[in-house]
């Protein structure tokens, strides 16, 4: 149900719903790693929606996977980027590639959405080569959205707008799950930045906060 309220939300409107910009923590949060020469090969955005990071991850070389559950989304990916990018229709908890297919992966904005993040977690460790790592933000409670417009469902769950689900993980809660699902904080940012209003989704512009990760395997 969760995947079908996302997929139809992207068929319901011929805009982009988060825009064509990347998300504005991304390029900040990569910074250190690209001002240190760090080598990125094989780049998945997975979870990549319509695709708004894809050209800032074209930019870091290598080559460049995209994927997601819903096909309106990966349809709206511009046709030009569709030209230089794999573009995949997956699960994120059961992909189709290879183990160790990747040096590095994006996860942006999906944690949070995510019933299960669990196996969505081990598939990624399954996926990345030793010495890749993976690159997620995760909201916690204290972020400006969190709450707003959502009816609590459990004791952890939210359902926005009564069609997707959200979590909001405190700090202690997200280290145990990435301890849990095989991964070690290598650097962690607490950051926040502006988005505009999304169509279908929120009507105004809204600050988000959100702790980003960069992780290792914790065996390698």
């Amino acid at each position: 149900m969760n995947k079908e309220a996302w997929d139809q939300l992207y068929a319901s409107t011929t805009d982009l719903v988060w825009g064509s910009g990347p998300v504005a923590f991304l390029e900040e949060f990569l910074r250190p790693a690209i001002a240190g020469g760090r080598g990125f090969g094989r780049i998945l955005d997975a979870g990549t929606g319509e695709g708004r990071n894809l050209p800032l991850l074209r930019g870091l070389g290598g080559t460049l996977t995209a994927c997601d559950s819903s096909t309106a989304a990966l349809a709206k990916i511009p046709t030009a980027l569709q030209q230089s990018v794999r573009v995949v229709t997956c699960d994120l908890a059961s992909t189709p590639f290879p183990d160790a297919s990747f040096d590095f992966i994006l996860l942006c904005d999906t944690v949070e959405t995510l019933p299960d993040a669990a196996p969505v977690l081990r598939e990624m460790g399954r996926i990345l080569a030793p010495g890749g790592a993976l690159v997620c933000n995760v909201p916690g409670p204290e972020g400006d959205v969190a709450g707003i417009d959502m009816v609590a469902i459990g004791r952890e769950g939210y359902l926005y707008q009564g069609r997707y689900f959200y979590r909001f993980f405190r700090e202690p809660e997200i280290s145990a799950l990435f301890t849990d699902t095989g991964w070690k904080v290598a650097r962690a940012q607490t950051m926040t930045w502006r988005e505009s209003a999304h169509p279908g989704f929120r009507t105004e512009p809204h600050q988000h906060c959100s702790r980003v990760y960069l992780l290792t395997p914790t065996k390698s």
